[in-house]
């Protein structure tokens, strides 16, 4: 057996390296395709023979499921705010801003789409809609009739964002009706996705009557944002349309699949379909027996080619051997090796080809580091250049979390004063009224504590009502009115406006001219002064020197008060103009929120410097001809400035 091997080795040598390649690969490949080719082919027919009607069957039963408790879901929502006492009440009494917050908060935390209360006329109370589009107002309309005869119902209504599925209910109290609402979830891909499970096998879709695809779980599941281009069968789905499950294809991203027509439920004829569609058979056992078919072949078959691949890369392996040892040893930097190129076949010209390679890898070798050279210096500028812009980005995102962060607290600033400067007038008003009528008589004389706890009242109404005025202030910040501002007087009148200065804190004036005028609204500027004197005033509650010095800086003038004080701890220093951030025990916490606005408004910046135990610095920077809001700042005032 071995002198037969040495013969066929002997025999393999006569041929070219390219023929001893040739037949290394291509006699084993036609062996194996030879052998499994057929098999492959006869059992990929069968498995394509093999229906998938009984999944697609199930797979609807599971959606007509789903829907139903998605249905089920959005009725439950709708009870629950049909018997909102709080919503029913504020119905009653025609508090449009206390239905809208409901509505808002019931939207948000029931993840809804379209809420809407209308009144025993039809007519609309409040609406809280999250979907892009108009709504068929039509549709609504018939709803909220069926709503207001008293009847509970839940319909399809077709938008131009897709189908939103809505419940209608009766509102009613003790009182009688007091009107209907309805609410909406729309049908879409996140609706779908949740519906199959999140699986990205079946494909669950939804179309309208004119058969436009409206959503697909594809979306929501693999790919947001990039719509699947899905092309259904349109006889097939005219046949659903009318009501009945039909069996058919539909191509996805240009790849055709099996798929079921059903008619939409709670849908009635020619309103809507959903199909589904599956990419792959669960014929197991066809394939089990596939793959059990190919290792008895391929077993047997693998043995054989490994003998022959054995035999003919014996063959070549003793020279390419050589070749590599060669080329190792030119690769770790000995340029002296040379290979005998003596054969006149593949390998010699290979051997020939490594010499001249060594030959011209000195010259290759310099250039190539003069290369690396220049592209480590291209490297290195291009980082700063990276680092530079990642740290813009950084600042960009921290001023869109703050105008977030100013939108949200400007709203609730205005619904909290709105509600609480009406009872604080109540309490006023009796205390007054008390006051007025106890005075005439022995009474306060009798009892003085009467008289104290009634001042100590009215003391704390008047706080509460600063604090509200500052809530009302900060969610309500005019466009400044620029006029020609002098800095100097405005300081002035600033520090008088807070009571002057106390009797153990000096004021150091550095100005740098006597009259420093810049085009600004002075009131709002004064107000940004005062805030600034009196906090200075106050962290120096055992004396000191307020420095408060006037600069200009290539087009801006800068105004800055430095204090004598404790300074800012380090932990704070990030966070002092955060509104309702405060280490007072009576502070509000907007004060400085309310002077950053102001000066943001104004085109500037107000910035602090500090250290714990030397004392604290604001700046305020000004552009010298007035300034523009950043686009971000302006965003910041839209979502603040609510009513």
């Amino acid at each position: 057996m071995i002198s037969t091997a040495n013969r066929l080795i002997s025999c393999v040598d006569r041929f070219s390296l390219s023929t001893k390649l040739v037949l290394l690969v291509v006699l084993p490949l036609l062996l194996t395709l030879a052998v499994t080719l057929p098999m492959t082919v006869n059992g990929l027919n069968r498995l394509e023979s093999e229906t998938s009607a009984d999944r697609l069957d199930e797979e609807v039963q599971i959606i007509n499921r789903q829907f139903a408790q998605f249905e089920a879901n959005l009725a439950s929502a709708a009870d629950t705010l049909a018997a909102d006492p709080v919503l029913l009440q504020s119905i009653r009494e025609s508090d449009n801003a206390r239905i809208g917050s409901a509505l808002l908060s019931a939207r948000i935390r029931m993840k809804l789409h379209h809420l809407e209360v209308v009144d025993n006329k039809g007519n609309q109370i409040a609406q809280e809609h999250r979907f892009e589009g108009p709504l068929n107002t039509v549709a609504a309309s018939q709803l909220h009739d069926l709503g207001l005869a008293e009847l509970e119902l839940t319909r399809l209504i077709h938008t131009s964002a897709g189908c939103l599925l809505a419940a209608v209910r009766p509102l009613e109290d003790a009182s009688g009706r007091g009107g209907a609402m309805s609410v909406g979830r729309l049908v879409d891909a996140e609706a779908l996705a949740e519906m199959n499970f999140g699986r990205s096998d079946p494909v669950v879709m939804v179309f309208d009557a004119d058969g436009n695809v409206t959503a697909t779980s594809k979306d929501a599941v693999e790919r947001p944002g990039e719509p699947t281009a899905i092309m259904p069968d349109g006889k097939m789905l005219a046949m659903a349309l009318s009501g009945q499950v039909v069996l058919g294809s539909a191509k996805l991203d240009d790849f055709e699949q099996r798929a079921v027509y059903a008619p939409l439920p709670n849908a009635g004829q020619d309103e809507g379909v959903f199909g589904v569609t599956v990419s792959t058979s669960p014929a197991v056992g066809l394939r089990n027996q596939l793959i059990a078919d190919y290792i008895v072949v391929m077993g047997p078959l693998a043995l054989v080619v490994l003998a022959l691949g054995y035999l003919v890369a014996h063959a070549i392996s003793r020279r390419i051997l050589r070749l590599r040892d060669s080329a190792v040893a030119i690769g770790n930097g000995n340029l002296a090796v040379r290979i005998d190129a003596n054969s006149g076949d593949e390998v010699g010209t290979l051997a020939s080809e490594f010499n001249r390679m060594a030959d011209n890898l000195n010259e290759k070798n310099s250039q190539l580091e003069e290369a690396n050279r220049l592209l480590e210096l291209r490297v290195s500028e291009r980082t700063k250049e990276l680092i530079e812009a990642n740290n813009q980005l950084l600042e960009m995102q921290e001023q869109v979390v703050r105008t977030e962060k100013f939108a949200a607290i400007g709203e609730l600033s205005a619904g909290v004063a709105h509600d609480l400067r009406n009872p604080l007038g109540a309490i006023r008003n009796g205390v007054y009224f008390l006051n007025k009528k106890l005075k005439t008589s022995d009474f306060l004389q009798n009892e003085p504590k009467v008289a104290e706890f009634l001042n100590v009242i009215d003391e704390r109404v008047s706080h509460c009502d600063k604090i509200i005025t500052d809530l009302i202030t900060f969610s309500r910040i005019a466009p400044p009115c620029y006029s020609s501002t002098n800095l100097n007087s405005a300081i002035d009148s600033a520090i008088t406006s807070v009571g002057g200065t106390p009797e153990n804190v000096s004021v150091v004036k550095q100005y740098e001219n006597e009259e420093s005028r810049v085009r600004a609204d002075r009131e709002q500027i004064q107000r940004v002064f005062s805030n600034l004197a009196q906090n200075a005033f106050e962290a120096m509650p055992d004396g000191g020197a307020l420095t408060i010095a006037i600069q200009s800086v290539d087009s801006t003038i800068q105004v800055s008060f430095r204090d004598e004080g404790e300074g800012i701890p380090d932990t704070d220093v990030g966070r002092v103009f955060d509104p309702l951030f405060t280490t007072k025990i009576q502070g509000t916490g907007l004060g400085l929120a309310v002077c950053q606005q102001i000066v943001v408004k104004h085109g500037g910046t107000l910035e602090v410097s500090s250290s714990h135990g030397n004392g604290a610095t604001f700046t305020v920077v000004l552009p010298l001809d007035g300034g523009q809001a950043p686009a971000a700042q302006v965003e910041a005032e839209n979502g603040v400035a609510v009513s």
